[in-house]
Protein backbone atom coordinates (compact mmCIF):
# COMPACT_ATOMS: atom_id res chain seq x y z
CA UNK A 1 0.00 0.00 0.00
CA UNK A 2 0.87 3.48 -0.43
CA UNK A 3 2.97 5.56 2.55
CA UNK A 4 1.74 8.28 3.76
CA UNK A 5 5.01 10.67 3.33
CA UNK A 6 6.06 13.57 5.36
CA UNK A 7 4.70 16.59 3.14
CA UNK A 8 2.47 14.61 1.03
CA UNK A 9 -0.04 17.36 1.01
CA UNK A 10 2.67 19.13 -0.98
CA UNK A 11 2.58 16.58 -3.57
CA UNK A 12 1.01 16.86 -7.17
CA UNK A 13 -1.57 19.48 -7.40
CA UNK A 14 -1.09 22.26 -4.15
CA UNK A 15 -5.45 22.36 -3.95
CA UNK A 16 -7.62 21.56 -0.87
CA UNK A 17 -10.28 19.83 -2.36
CA UNK A 18 -7.68 17.48 -4.07
CA UNK A 19 -5.43 16.69 -1.19
CA UNK A 20 -8.56 16.00 1.30
CA UNK A 21 -9.38 13.57 -1.59
CA UNK A 22 -5.97 12.07 -1.42
CA UNK A 23 -6.29 11.54 2.32
CA UNK A 24 -9.74 10.43 2.35
CA UNK A 25 -8.23 7.64 -0.21
CA UNK A 26 -5.92 6.84 2.02
CA UNK A 27 -7.19 6.50 4.95
CA UNK A 28 -10.03 3.81 3.26
CA UNK A 29 -6.97 1.81 2.50
CA UNK A 30 -5.92 2.04 5.73
CA UNK A 31 -9.30 1.03 7.44
CA UNK A 32 -9.02 -1.83 5.32
CA UNK A 33 -5.59 -2.73 6.51
CA UNK A 34 -6.76 -2.54 10.13
CA UNK A 35 -9.47 -5.27 9.20
CA UNK A 36 -6.97 -7.59 8.20
CA UNK A 37 -5.25 -7.10 11.39
CA UNK A 38 -2.03 -5.21 9.43
CA UNK A 39 -1.25 -2.61 12.52
CA UNK A 40 1.91 -1.93 10.38
CA UNK A 41 3.76 0.77 8.94
CA UNK A 42 0.28 2.35 8.61
CA UNK A 43 0.19 3.29 12.34
CA UNK A 44 3.42 4.86 12.24
CA UNK A 45 2.42 6.50 9.06
CA UNK A 46 -0.46 8.13 10.86
CA UNK A 47 1.41 8.97 13.84
CA UNK A 48 4.25 10.93 12.10
CA UNK A 49 1.83 12.95 9.96
CA UNK A 50 -0.34 13.73 12.55
CA UNK A 51 2.80 15.22 14.55
CA UNK A 52 3.85 17.21 11.48
CA UNK A 53 -0.01 18.61 10.63
CA UNK A 54 -0.17 19.40 14.78
CA UNK A 55 3.47 21.42 14.11
CA UNK A 56 2.01 23.23 11.29
CA UNK A 57 -1.02 24.10 12.74
CA UNK A 58 0.69 25.83 15.88
CA UNK A 59 3.43 27.75 13.04
CA UNK A 60 0.07 29.06 11.58
CA UNK A 61 -1.12 31.20 14.03
CA UNK A 62 1.06 33.02 13.75
CA UNK A 63 1.14 34.20 10.21
CA UNK A 64 -1.91 35.63 8.51
CA UNK A 65 -3.73 33.94 5.35
CA UNK A 66 -5.67 37.02 4.60
CA UNK A 67 -3.49 37.89 1.56
CA UNK A 68 -1.61 34.74 0.83
CA UNK A 69 -3.64 32.14 -0.64
CA UNK A 70 -1.04 29.47 -0.34
CA UNK A 71 -1.46 29.80 3.60
CA UNK A 72 -5.07 29.47 2.91
CA UNK A 73 -4.95 26.63 0.59
CA UNK A 74 -2.14 25.13 3.97
CA UNK A 75 -4.56 25.69 6.51
CA UNK A 76 -7.82 23.99 4.94
CA UNK A 77 -5.95 20.85 4.47
CA UNK A 78 -4.51 20.64 8.00
CA UNK A 79 -7.80 21.45 9.46
CA UNK A 80 -9.33 19.02 7.31
CA UNK A 81 -6.44 16.32 8.30
CA UNK A 82 -5.91 16.87 12.30
CA UNK A 83 -9.23 15.51 13.21
CA UNK A 84 -9.35 12.47 10.84
CA UNK A 85 -6.06 11.53 11.34
CA UNK A 86 -6.72 11.25 14.88
CA UNK A 87 -9.70 9.23 14.33
CA UNK A 88 -7.57 7.00 12.54
CA UNK A 89 -4.68 6.78 15.32
CA UNK A 90 -7.55 5.97 17.73
CA UNK A 91 -8.40 2.76 15.45
CA UNK A 92 -4.97 1.75 15.21
CA UNK A 93 -4.06 1.89 18.75
CA UNK A 94 -7.25 0.10 19.95
CA UNK A 95 -6.68 -3.07 17.31
CA UNK A 96 -2.71 -2.83 18.67
CA UNK A 97 -3.82 -3.20 22.50
CA UNK A 98 -6.63 -5.70 22.03
CA UNK A 99 -4.04 -7.99 19.95
CA UNK A 100 -1.47 -7.62 22.71
CA UNK A 101 -3.73 -8.61 25.43
CA UNK A 102 -5.03 -11.98 23.68
CA UNK A 103 -1.19 -12.74 23.71
CA UNK A 104 0.11 -15.76 26.24
CA UNK A 105 3.46 -14.99 27.16
CA UNK A 106 5.04 -17.58 29.48
CA UNK A 107 9.14 -18.58 30.24
CA UNK A 108 10.01 -21.61 28.97
CA UNK A 109 12.31 -24.17 31.25
CA UNK A 110 15.14 -22.66 33.52
CA UNK A 111 14.78 -18.62 34.39
CA UNK A 112 18.47 -17.33 34.32
CA UNK A 113 19.33 -13.86 36.31
CA UNK A 114 20.29 -11.98 32.67
CA UNK A 115 17.60 -12.01 30.71
CA UNK A 116 18.54 -9.17 28.20
CA UNK A 117 19.42 -11.71 25.28
CA UNK A 118 17.78 -15.14 24.95
CA UNK A 119 15.25 -17.10 22.46
CA UNK A 120 11.49 -15.61 21.68
CA UNK A 121 9.27 -18.79 20.68
CA UNK A 122 6.12 -17.77 18.41
CA UNK A 123 2.97 -19.36 17.96
CA UNK A 124 0.07 -18.52 16.44
CA UNK A 125 -3.62 -19.76 16.69
CA UNK A 126 -3.83 -23.78 15.92
CA UNK A 127 -0.56 -23.64 13.53
CA UNK A 128 1.91 -26.63 13.90
CA UNK A 129 4.83 -24.25 13.82
CA UNK A 130 7.10 -22.66 16.36
CA UNK A 131 8.84 -19.56 14.95
CA UNK A 132 12.67 -19.52 16.96
CA UNK A 133 13.74 -15.69 17.22
CA UNK A 134 17.15 -14.17 18.96
CA UNK A 135 16.59 -11.49 20.97
CA UNK A 136 18.77 -8.57 22.58
CA UNK A 137 18.07 -5.77 24.76
CA UNK A 138 20.62 -3.13 24.55
CA UNK A 139 20.19 -0.29 27.35
CA UNK A 140 21.61 2.71 26.01
CA UNK A 141 22.50 5.59 28.10
CA UNK A 142 22.51 9.23 27.66
CA UNK A 143 23.48 12.34 30.09
CA UNK A 144 19.52 12.85 30.59
CA UNK A 145 17.39 9.75 29.58
CA UNK A 146 17.99 6.14 28.90
CA UNK A 147 16.45 3.92 25.92
CA UNK A 148 16.27 0.86 25.17
CA UNK A 149 17.09 -1.19 21.82
CA UNK A 150 15.81 -4.16 20.85
CA UNK A 151 17.24 -6.45 18.30
CA UNK A 152 15.14 -9.54 17.11
CA UNK A 153 16.08 -11.69 14.13
CA UNK A 154 14.72 -15.00 12.91
CA UNK A 155 16.41 -18.50 13.67
CA UNK A 156 14.55 -21.32 12.50
CA UNK A 157 11.41 -22.81 12.57
CA UNK A 158 10.41 -26.28 14.16
CA UNK A 159 6.96 -28.45 13.68
CA UNK A 160 4.62 -27.78 17.39
CA UNK A 161 3.43 -30.65 18.59
CA UNK A 162 1.70 -30.88 22.30
CA UNK A 163 2.61 -34.69 22.61
CA UNK A 164 6.07 -34.90 21.42
CA UNK A 165 7.88 -31.48 20.44
CA UNK A 166 6.65 -29.01 22.61
CA UNK A 167 8.12 -25.37 23.87
CA UNK A 168 10.52 -27.35 26.26
CA UNK A 169 12.05 -29.88 23.42
CA UNK A 170 12.31 -27.18 21.10
CA UNK A 171 14.48 -25.59 24.05
CA UNK A 172 16.46 -28.54 24.35
CA UNK A 173 17.28 -28.92 20.41
CA UNK A 174 18.60 -25.08 20.70
CA UNK A 175 20.81 -25.89 23.45
CA UNK A 176 22.71 -28.67 21.64
CA UNK A 177 22.73 -26.84 18.37
CA UNK A 178 23.35 -23.17 18.92
CA UNK A 179 25.61 -24.15 22.40
CA UNK A 180 27.20 -20.07 22.60
CA UNK A 181 24.13 -19.16 24.84
CA UNK A 182 24.74 -22.17 27.77
CA UNK A 183 21.96 -20.79 29.62
CA UNK A 184 19.60 -18.26 28.05
CA UNK A 185 16.38 -17.38 28.61
CA UNK A 186 13.50 -18.19 26.21
CA UNK A 187 10.38 -16.73 26.24
CA UNK A 188 6.93 -18.38 24.36
CA UNK A 189 4.61 -15.75 22.89
CA UNK A 190 1.18 -17.40 21.90
CA UNK A 191 -1.62 -15.67 20.01
CA UNK A 192 -5.15 -17.36 19.88
CA UNK A 193 -5.28 -15.62 15.80
CA UNK A 194 -3.51 -16.12 12.81
CA UNK A 195 -2.38 -12.32 13.13
CA UNK A 196 0.26 -11.42 10.56
CA UNK A 197 3.57 -11.68 12.08
CA UNK A 198 5.59 -8.65 10.20
CA UNK A 199 3.17 -6.41 10.41
CA UNK A 200 1.52 -6.94 13.91
CA UNK A 201 2.83 -9.33 16.19
CA UNK A 202 6.39 -8.33 15.62
CA UNK A 203 5.98 -5.14 16.69
CA UNK A 204 3.90 -5.39 19.35
CA UNK A 205 6.95 -8.16 20.62
CA UNK A 206 9.36 -5.04 20.50
CA UNK A 207 7.20 -2.64 22.21
CA UNK A 208 6.26 -5.34 24.92
CA UNK A 209 9.69 -7.45 25.40
CA UNK A 210 11.71 -5.40 27.85
CA UNK A 211 8.77 -5.44 30.42
CA UNK A 212 7.77 -9.33 29.91
CA UNK A 213 11.49 -9.89 30.24
CA UNK A 214 11.26 -8.24 33.67
CA UNK A 215 8.05 -9.92 34.59
CA UNK A 216 7.09 -12.69 32.97
CA UNK A 217 6.60 -16.27 34.99
CA UNK A 218 8.07 -19.34 34.42
CA UNK A 219 6.02 -22.05 32.97
CA UNK A 220 7.16 -25.62 32.24
CA UNK A 221 4.92 -27.43 30.50
CA UNK A 222 4.82 -28.08 26.72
Amino acid sequence: MERLRPGWYLEELFDAEYQQYRLLAYLRKVSKEFLAQKVYPSLGDLVASYMEMTRISEELHHVSSEDDPQIATLEDIVSFSLPRLESAIEEGKNLFDTIAHTLEVHAVGVVPLHRDEGYLFLRRGTESTIRVYVYEIRHLYTADTQQVAIHLSYLREYSYSAFSLGFLRVREHLLKEYPHLPVPYTLAVESPWIVPIEETLLPIIRRSLPQWAKETPPHTLG
